[in-house]
């Protein structure tokens, strides 16, 4: 019995020496948070979902604050008429009804298309050269459209009558040019066919001899319903800047005829728009503000959003404008929507398109263009837009 006590104090004496009692409570391991809930972490943000997150945010003048969309290219099929041309001018989408559009697409020939999306996406693959119904390959009409016929808006005027203003060329048979004019045209049947088409707005200039590009032209025609009025916007050469410059006309006829229209004279309308014996018209005179940014090729929409005018345009060194006015009269200094920074390619011949067509709109719509320009040929693009 002796020994066992022996034994087991030896075995408690050497236990105590083996444990270090130099130990306190600094040198424990520290688990004083362990019972504490922990603090919730700042997540990443995500944009995954975020639409707007490849959208450049800008303001035009007068502070109005709008998004663009990114870039997106539309391909065009084989078998499409001028394919590797389009954009080249104005495009109509005339909305009839519920999912129901006149789509015109604007070339040397003109081309007609029913479709139920204005979204011209939608409409590449069914166009084709049996859609032609105006201009170069229908009707010929030399020294006024031999060189083509562009609509430039077309309109309904009640039934299944229709209006079409349109830009017409004539060429020259050596040398490259185009003498430009505008003219007007009617169909009984809803744009399948078309009459021959007459000029009302004419050059102060007659055709030269030797070819060159000289005119005018390259608008847009669109219904003032305010001042119960046609006005065509376009570019013409502006004696006063030497230049070529946007600037209008209108018509207070309801079926802008020839002989009813006036060019803009730097107040008001008072300019010879086509004198019926010469073809010829008055001086051009550039609108305000817009001869800061000198261009053609305008695209023009009343925006219920805004309860204004909108305007867009392609400058000389290819890059795209847009303006507002309250009253389609006076416009506001341009603002580069598309630089030629965003686009090295450059882009032209801009066209606003929304759910309602092509002449009204509201928040949000696209802008159509031509982009990347080489000897001619160009891709057919568009942007989302959306004013804030």
């Amino acid at each position: 019995m002796e020994i066992k006590k022996i034994l087991l104090l030896g075995l408690t004496a050497m236990m105590l020496c083996a444990c270090d009692r130099s130990w306190d409570l600094s040198d424990a391991y520290d688990n004083s948070e362990s019972s504490k809930p922990k603090e919730p972490q700042p997540e990443e943000p995500d944009d995954t979902d975020d639409p707007y997150k490849d959208w450049i945010s800008g303001k035009l003048s007068g502070g109005i604050a709008y998004r663009l969309g990114p870039r997106k290219d539309i391909v065009q099929p084989v078998t499409m008429p001028m394919r590797g041309y389009w954009l080249d001018g104005k495009i109509t989408a005339l909305k009839q009804g519920e999912n129901k559009y006149l789509l015109f697409w604007a070339e040397a020939t003109s081309y007609r298309q029913e479709s139920g999306s204005p979204w011209l996406e939608d409409n590449v693959e069914s166009l084709n050269s049996s859609n032609a119904v105006f201009g170069k390959n229908v009707d010929r009409q030399d020294g006024f459209n031999d060189g083509g016929s562009w609509f430039i808006g077309v309109h309904s005027l009640g039934g299944s009558r229709m209006v079409g203003f349109f830009h017409a060329e004539s060429h020259w048979s050596s040398g490259s040019g185009a003498y430009k004019s505008i003219g007007v045209t009617y169909s009984d049947d809803n744009g399948k066919t078309w009459e021959r088409g007459e000029k009302i707005l004419g050059s102060d200039e007659a055709k030269p001899e030797s070819a060159k590009f000289c005119g005018l032209g390259d608008g847009c025609v669109v219904w003032n319903e305010a001042r119960q009025s046609w006005i065509c916007y376009y570019c013409g050469f502006c004696d006063s800047v030497y230049d070529y410059v946007m600037t209008m006309a209108e018509s207070k006829d309801p079926e802008g005829k020839p002989g009813t229209w006036k060019k803009w004279d730097g107040s008001n309308f008072t300019g010879e728009g086509c004198d019926s014996q010469t073809g010829l018209g008055g001086k051009n005179v550039s609108i305000d503000n817009l001869v800061h940014r000198r261009g053609a090729n305008p695209s023009v929409m009343y925006n219920d959003y805004l309860g204004k005018w909108i305007m867009v345009y392609h400058g000389w060194e290819s890059y795209i404008v847009m303006s507002s006015s309250d009253d389609g009269i006076s416009w506001t200094e341009p603002t580069i929507l598309i630089s030629r920074t965003m686009e090295p390619g450059g882009v032209m011949y801009p066209n606003m398109i929304s759910i309602e067509g092509d002449t009204a709109g509201g928040k949000a719509f696209r802008i159509y263009h031509a982009a990347d320009m080489v000897n001619g040929v160009r891709t057919l693009s568009y942007r989302e837009f959306e004013f804030e």
